[in-house]
């Protein structure tokens, strides 16, 4: 691939991953073909934003956890969370940001 094609696909993913990863993703698609930015820029990736938010509202119930896959913490989290009175889902919104871009990271090198 191309550097302007990786700088390109860089900075569409920028604050979707996390940056510690940004040299290691910039290393694999610089020895991919072009045919790999079709398939990153068609997936489904998650808004961390987004499961911020949901964290902080509705975080209580777990929502934040199916949101991003973690389906069997998130039924646990929606049944036991308040035998931790609060404390998990007040954890789960500073964890949830950084989760939901190590999740984007995975996808993105799955596909790599």
């Amino acid at each position: 691939m191309t550097k302007e094609n990786v700088n390109q696909l860089l900075m569409s993913l920028s604050g979707k991953i996390p940056e510690d990863k940004t040299i290691l993703l910039k290393q694999k698609l610089e020895e991919c073909d072009d045919s790999v930015m079709s398939t990153i820029c068609a997936m489904n990736l998650y808004n961390p934003t987004h499961i911020l938010l949901f964290s902080i509202f509705l975080g209580g119930f777990g929502v934040d956890r199916f949101m991003i896959g973690d389906t069997g913490l998130g039924i646990a989290k929606l049944l036991l969370g308040w035998v931790t009175c609060g404390i998990w889902p007040l954890v789960d919104i500073f964890v949830s940001y950084k989760r939901a871009k190590e999740k984007n990271a995975m996808k993105i090198f799955n596909v790599l």
